[in-house]
């Protein structure tokens, strides 16, 4: 395995995020983009320029794709909406089943076929919460319908496709595992998902025993990408750890974060070899502020191998 305790990880952009998430990179535009719902805004970077752009909304986006079009999909508490580019005046693509307020969707990626995947999770209460997964179809009519494809799925954390797009993976950071789902029938309408099968399995969380000491646990599963060969790269929040796994859910790398709280990842830059890491300050303490200062900026880190080009949505 692979050990990359002293990774040379560089700041993409320093404007620190409460949660920074949903990360893609616009090849066209030479653009990365990403989210931090809790304080409703969108970010993009251009990394030629290093010029960053924020996008304040009234409504917190969980969501968001790029569009074949060159436009955007938000996923905002109601609705999904469409944008036609950069702070144009979101229009109502597809509104949610439910009430806004007893659930939290939570946006992951297109497929292959240009759709896009989503997942409705009820709040906390009594019960532990339940994850619902859907799927948004290619818009080939005014409305394109959003079906409910698997009930019970847990989390459901930055849902993503393998590269040959037979099977959807997602982090459950309820259970502390990677899981994994084939599709019946790779591009079929409606689709069909198989029983998700753990990928790979972490250990609880065990809190340190040292003051100030970063925890001695492998972390909880917030967040991961394929790459072009299949490895899929987990990032652990409340460890700081990214971690390579292959197709058996064997990890072939771990390599240190410079946050503690991973939140997003994604490839990109010319040759798709930079990986971009999120990561959250909301919820840090004082002592892990003084330790990871940063936290809550847009890591970069070069990689010899390139990643998956981000899906668009069929608009």
């Amino acid at each position: 395995m692979q050990d990359g305790t002293g990774a040379a990880w560089q700041i993409a952009s320093d404007a620190l995020c409460a949660a920074g998430q949903a990360p893609f990179w616009h090849a066209r535009e030479e653009r990365l983009y990403w989210i931090d719902p809790p304080l409703k805004r969108v970010w993009r970077l251009h990394l030629p320029s290093g010029r960053s752009e924020r996008w304040d909304l009234p409504h917190p986006v969980t969501g968001l794709a790029p569009c074949r079009s060159g436009g955007l999909l938000l996923l905002l508490p109601d609705g999904l909406y469409h944008c036609g580019g950069w702070m144009d005046v979101p229009r109502l693509l597809t509104p949610l089943p439910g009430r806004a307020e007893l659930q939290l969707w939570r946006g992951g990626r297109c497929d292959p076929w240009g759709r896009y995947w989503l997942l409705s999770q009820t709040l906390p209460g009594e019960r532990a919460p339940i994850g619902t997964l859907y799927c948004l179809r290619a818009r080939s009519e005014v409305q394109p319908a959003l079906e409910r494809v698997r009930y019970g799925v847990g989390d459901g954390l930055d849902l993503s496709c393998t590269p040959d797009g037979r099977s959807i993976a997602w982090c459950d950071g309820g259970h502390n595992e990677v899981v994994q789902a084939a599709l019946s029938q790779p591009g079929q309408w409606p689709p069909e998902l198989a029983s998700p099968m753990p990928l790979a399995r972490f250990a609880r969380p065990k809190p340190s025993t040292e003051p100030g000491s970063a925890p001695a646990h492998p972390g909880r599963p917030r967040c991961g990408v394929f790459d072009q060969q299949g490895n899929y790269w987990v990032a652990l929040s409340g460890s700081g750890r990214l971690l390579c796994l292959d197709a058996n859910g064997q990890t072939l790398a771990s390599i240190a974060t410079p946050a503690l709280r991973p939140s997003g990842l994604c490839f990109g830059g010319i040759d798709r070899c930079t990986l971009f890491l999120c990561t959250s300050r909301a919820g840090c303490s004082p002592e892990e502020l003084a330790c990871y200062p940063q936290s809550g900026a847009v890591f970069a880190l070069r990689l010899p191998k390139p990643g998956m080009p981000a899906a668009p949505y069929w608009d």
